[in-house]
């Protein structure tokens, strides 16, 4: 499916919504009068983003993570929340934007359950804006809105057999070597701790 929050030529609403199939009915839905594009295709991004979430989570996937109580909380409220909503004007979409329920950010390999007061990164705006957004390329390893789902982790894996590759290469300059050493670590370490904490406790 592509992902229309990352096509800004896409400019009218026809273009946006051809962009999406439903097998099913999605979280929200739009009145053919909505007046703000970009408000639109904001909305219909995030609904189609967390229905993606919530069935995921229904699927049994596993996160892990700081946020992952947080997350779970967030994606089923939405969910119960958004389900059938109609937007029909541009202010009800800026302020349902707004929703802390909606502040899902995710990322290659991370998953961002911003919570601006807490936030590690550079925010794209101010703490006490409704609308503001994490930054995503400055996610930090110890920042207390992360975490990482099933789908994230096979990200996570996808560079790891990556960086297996360079790091057992012998022709590799040391410098490069080193560094892809200490990464490989670094991700490895996040695999770990991902699929232990899907073991049962007794």
């Amino acid at each position: 499916m592509n992902d229309v929050g990352r096509q800004p030529h896409l400019t009218t609403l026809a273009e946006v919504f051809r962009e999406f199939q439903y097998p099913t009915p999605p979280l929200g839905s739009y009145d053919s009068g909505f007046p703000d594009e970009y408000a639109f295709e904001d909305w219909l991004y995030r609904m189609e983003t967390l229905a993606e979430d919530e069935r995921a989570l229904a699927a049994g996937e596993h996160v892990s993570g700081p946020a992952a109580d947080t997350y779970r909380h967030r994606v089923t409220g939405a969910h119960r929340t958004f389900a059938g909503r109609v937007l029909t004007n541009t202010a009800q979409s800026r302020d349902l934007l707004g929703n802390p329920l909606l502040q899902i950010h995710h990322g290659p390999g991370m998953t961002c359950v911003l919570n601006p007061a807490t936030a590690a990164c550079q925010l794209r705006g101010t703490s006490d804006d409704p609308l503001v957004t994490p930054d995503i390329e400055d996610c930090r390893p110890n920042c207390r809105c992360l975490v990482r789902t099933d789908r994230d982790i096979a990200h996570v894996e996808q560079q790891v057999t990556e960086l297996e590759e360079t790091v057992s290469d012998p022709l590799a300059p040391p410098i490069r070597h080193a560094r892809d050493k200490h990464e490989l670590a670094r991700l490895q370490a996040i695999l770990d701790a991902h699929h232990e904490g899907r073991k049962p406790t007794r």
